[in-house]
């Protein structure tokens, strides 16, 4: 049964770039029409479509969802012949594998943003850090008689044998970025020989960041490991979590935003970038991830923890070091 578009349908459209229902804007038109391909969840991008169509009624501005690693293949395809101008919450290893097709950005003060979340070339303007935690359901850990850890190392204890879910870092960047973490804080081998002892206690290496949160909702797992702190702030109405601060600080990665080279002379597209850097950004921190992005920041969300230690998450963005590791983990 042949079904017309419902205005669901077109809305899905629209916000995931569906270009295939053949529905008008999925192309850059006009020199009023921006094209962003938004890498965000859906909450995000709908915040920031309607904010921006508020703030800026002259352009017509269409966001389309792409998942991070089609969107990084279609730039690397693509390059500068993209129907995207702008890229938005693109993680920052695909931004620099990507990095010949982004335009270098001029006028922006660099200085206004945390210097860990740059590399120099200017080629991004840092959107969102989203760090991680070691979230445990205290009261049943007590209940069943069992010590709350308070370190990686309390984590190897036979007494936690099938309590602890963590993403498996080969299909999760939360799974890779507590990877990335423990190798600099304790070199590569000790790193690894860690996550083998850790392994016989592991419920389940989830395939992405959800299944930790999943087996703690369930009751299948009382320790998740590479949870957002958003994740924990969202299950947290339903099942008491709480989040453990461990001596090498919450690991951590960084997603930014950036226009496709050719594309910055456009002046809606430098429209849509200044109201990033002067308003979009900073909305998100309010509503959404409030970790520290600007040097002046001051952004609280009820759940989230303040002032968190960050861990050394040095070499985080290379790609080829990442498949270098993932090479030799075996789970």
């Amino acid at each position: 049964m042949t079904q017309g578009i419902t205005r669901r349908m077109f809305a899905l459209a629209v916000l995931g770039g569906f270009c295939s229902l053949a529905l008008p804007g999925c192309k850059s038109e006009n020199e009023n029409t921006v094209v962003i391909y938004s890498c965000g969840e859906g909450m995000a991008n709908e915040l920031l479509l309607s904010a921006m169509h508020r703030d800026l009624p002259e352009y017509d501005i269409r966001l389309h969802y792409v998942t991070t690693g089609t969107c990084a293949a279609r730039l690397k395809t693509e390059g500068v012949s993209s129907e995207a101008d702008i890229v938005l919450m693109l993680e920052g290893g695909y931004l620099r594998q990507i990095q010949p097709s982004l335009a270098v950005l001029d006028g922006y003060d660099f200085s206004a943003f945390e210097s860990d979340l740059l590399d120099g070339s200017r080629t991004y303007l840092p959107f969102r850090r989203e760090s991680a935690c070691v979230a445990m359901n205290v009261a049943e850990l007590e209940a069943k008689g069992l010590a709350v850890p308070s370190s990686y190392d309390d984590l190897l204890d036979s007494s936690y044998r099938g309590l602890v879910s963590m993403p498996n870092p080969k299909s999760s960047g939360t799974g890779y970025n507590f990877l990335r973490s423990l190798i600099n804080s304790r070199g590569e081998e000790a790193a690894l020989a860690y996550f083998d002892g850790l392994a016989e206690n592991i419920y389940q290496f989830s395939s992405s960041g959800s299944g930790p949160v999943n087996a703690l909702v369930q009751g299948e797992a009382l320790i998740g490991l590479g949870m957002t702190y958003q994740a924990v702030s969202e299950i947290n109405q339903g099942v008491p979590i709480e989040i453990g601060f461990f001596a090498e600080g919450s690991p951590w990665t960084m997603n930014g935003v950036a226009i496709v080279d050719g594309k910055q002379e456009k002046p809606a597209v430098r429209a849509v970038m200044d109201w990033m850097f002067s308003t979009g950004i900073m909305l998100d921190k309010q509503e959404f991830v409030p970790d520290k992005v600007f040097v002046d920041q001051h952004t609280e969300i009820p759940n989230f923890p303040q002032n968190m230690e960050y861990a050394d998450m040095s070499g985080i963005f290379d790609i080829d070091e990442k498949q270098r590791l993932l090479k030799k983990w075996k789970y």
